[in-house]
């Protein structure tokens, strides 16, 4: 008896350009792009397609966005008055409607808030 041993063909693993990945992972950087989309138009794994998204996440070498974020001032709250008032905001489409009582008037407030309510 003699042993008869198939042997399969060796695949070499497939090798890409630098250029070819940058391609692919700026790609993918569209919002409104699918990775696995991307990766099976190109014949790849989509786990490869994200490594390299990853890879070039730390590497530093963030492809262009399609916006470019700006520094906005930080937003001022209006200030806070030390008065006694009573302050009710309505929100409505057109804008807000802003009721202020004075504190003494607590009563006549409420009665007003009842009625409004009805």
């Amino acid at each position: 008896m003699s042993n008869v041993r198939a042997t399969r063909p060796y695949r070499k693993r497939r090798q890409y350009t630098p250029e070819f990945k940058a391609q692919l992972v700026a790609e993918s950087q569209n919002p409104e792009a699918s990775v696995a989309g991307i990766a099976l138009d190109n014949d790849l794994n989509a786990n490869l397609l994200r490594r390299w998204i990853t890879e070039s996440k730390q590497a530093g070498q963030q492809p262009s966005p399609a916006f470019v974020p700006i520094n906005l001032p930080a937003a001022v709250a209006p200030a806070v008055k030390n008065s006694n008032c009573i302050r009710i905001e309505i929100p409505q489409s057109s804008g807000p409607i802003v009721v202020e009582w004075p504190t003494e008037q607590a009563h006549q407030c409420a009665l007003f808030l009842r009625t409004l309510l009805q």
